[in-house]
């Protein structure tokens, strides 16, 4: 009976701390909650099961010991595969970090735990159930407290390399699983034991904070690169604008010529020619600023500096882009999207073997903004976990592009058709998360 409440206070704060570490949920806040209690109480009956099937088991170390590994192994297989498959909207492999970092530090409640009331496992009175109870609340109010938002903002910054992350984070926890069965099979629990075991939690602590650093530069790296590529959009901006001003000034030198002309139209009365001429001014001033994409600023101009790279490389490009001011997006992040997109559009037209042209339109429907780019390519473009993947850089593109759209509820998807590459891009509200 000890053991059975030992094992409902575990399962209870199974149930709690999946849902706090949700980082990335699939589902609203209210639904991952029901899931998680749900699992809570399937897995319970999967214990009440085990134990009756189990009861003719002697109870000798042997016993207790079988009966501990197998609801130590049901737990991980159950609660984790919940949290991967149902809850987390992260990728498998990113979501098995969180995953794998929480049962060790379960592990080292259970440690903590054992170490203090010298026991093992399957044991159960008030003392244990209120250390453990105790241990729970108090790493919990650390997490919220202090480390939640840092994990969060950390967690979400791993674009790549997080199958390294979560291979060592699996490691440590079977070396901290191999830690327990040691535990509770040592008799003589010695100071050296206690020096040892505390040494080994401690060097368990710093391969996590490690990782932690790892995916931190890796983060600084990304945000790096990320200043780079604006950096080298807004020189072309700078060019846009000094070619700008130096047509406004040629502008300037020819109307002086063309009062010339209409005045000297004047004063021979040929009115019809005023008209003609005028008319024709008109048709080249519409011609010079056709270039106008749209009404929201920050797009017209990352279209429509792509669109002279797109010239100066001979590449066919329309744009129909029905945007006008958008309050619920950031200029950054339109900016940032556009420009990614645009840009890999251009880098694939380099590599196509028919004749280059792009393809891009973008509307706000309601609170709904879609955008959708095709552009010519090379036939064998690589995709890895409905990624396209550039064997000559690291894709920093593409993970921008999905960052911007998960950031405002939305998300990206892209495919080929042919020698056609299709981005489209949704975001389904207009208040960025986060």
């Amino acid at each position: 009976m000890y053991a059975l409440i030992t094992n409902i206070i575990n399962n209870v704060f199974h149930g709690i701390w999946f849902c706090c570490i949700l980082l990335e949920p699939k589902y609203s806040r209210k639904k991952s909650a029901v899931i998680a209690a749900g699992t809570t109480v399937f897995f319970q009956g999967v214990v009440l099961a085990m134990r009756y099937f189990m009861a003719d088991m002697p109870y000798g170390d042997t016993g207790i010991m079988l009966r501990y590994l197998a609801g130590y192994f049901l737990a991980m297989f159950i609660f984790g595969g919940m949290y991967i498959f149902c809850l987390s909207a992260s990728h498998p492999v990113k979501s098995l970090f969180l995953v794998s970092a929480y049962f060790c530090l379960w592990t080292l409640i259970y440690l903590t735990v054992s170490v203090v009331t010298r026991t093992t496992s399957g044991a159960g009175n008030w003392e244990i159930w209120l250390l453990r109870i105790g241990l729970n609340v108090c790493f919990l109010l650390l997490y919220y407290g202090i480390f939640r938002k840092r994990l969060l903002r950390v967690y979400q910054s791993v674009r790549s390399g997080y199958g390294t992350v979560a291979a060592i984070s699996i490691m440590a926890f079977v070396i901290m699983t191999l830690l327990i069965i040691y535990n509770d099979n040592m008799k003589n629990r010695d100071q050296l034991y206690l020096v040892i075991l505390f040494l080994l939690c401690g060097f368990m602590a710093a391969v996590y904070i490690l990782l932690f650093l790892f995916i931190a530069q890796s983060d600084q790296a990304y945000h790096l690169k990320q200043m780079q590529f604006h950096e080298k959009f807004l020189m072309a901006q700078i060019e846009s604008y000094e070619e700008m001003k130096q047509s406004i000034k040629r502008t300037r030198h020819d109307f002086r010529h063309h009062n010339l002309v209409v005045a000297e139209y004047a004063r021979n009365r040929d009115y019809q020619g005023i008209l003609t001429y005028l008319q024709e001014y008109d048709d080249r001033e519409a011609e010079t600023y056709a270039s106008t994409y749209c009404e929201n600023h920050a797009v017209n101009n990352v279209v429509s500096a792509y669109a002279d790279r797109a010239e100066q490389n001979h590449i066919r490009m329309r744009a129909d882009i029905r945007l006008g001011e958008v309050k619920g997006i950031s200029d950054y992040d339109l900016v940032s999207m556009f420009a990614n997109i645009l840009e890999n559009a251009l880098e694939a037209c380099g590599t196509a073997e028919n004749r280059p042209w792009i393809h891009i339109f973008a509307e706000q429907k309601g609170k709904k903004l879609v955008l959708v780019c095709k552009n010519t390519c090379k036939r064998d473009v690589i995709f890895e976990d409905g990624l396209p993947r550039n064997r000559e850089h690291d894709g920093v593109g593409v993970e921008s592009i999905l960052n911007s759209a998960r950031r405002y509820g939305g998300d990206a998807d892209f495919s080929v058709s042919g020698d056609v590459f299709i981005c489209r891009v949704i975001l389904n509200n207009l208040q960025p998360k986060g």
